[in-house]
């Protein structure tokens, strides 16, 4: 089953542009390369959402996976 990404579910909230996806991701790539640091943790450092969106949107995702969507 696949799992739907978190980057996704925030775009589809409403609360995260693509573009602010696709940055946080570079950002994560290159800043925090070898790390386990998570998009979600990245996208609240850089500004983009706050702690409330990420749990929010975590909340809907394992809601899916259990849904099986």
């Amino acid at each position: 089953m696949k799992r739907t990404l978190i980057g996704e579910i925030l775009i589809t909230l409403g609360v995260i542009t693509h573009k602010e996806v696709v940055e946080a991701r570079w950002v994560q790539m290159n800043k925090y390369s070898g790390s386990s640091k998570r998009l979600g943790e990245i996208m609240i450092e850089l500004g983009y959402i706050t702690e409330e969106d990420l749990n929010r949107a975590l909340s809907l995702q394992r809601d899916l996976r259990e849904n099986g969507v």
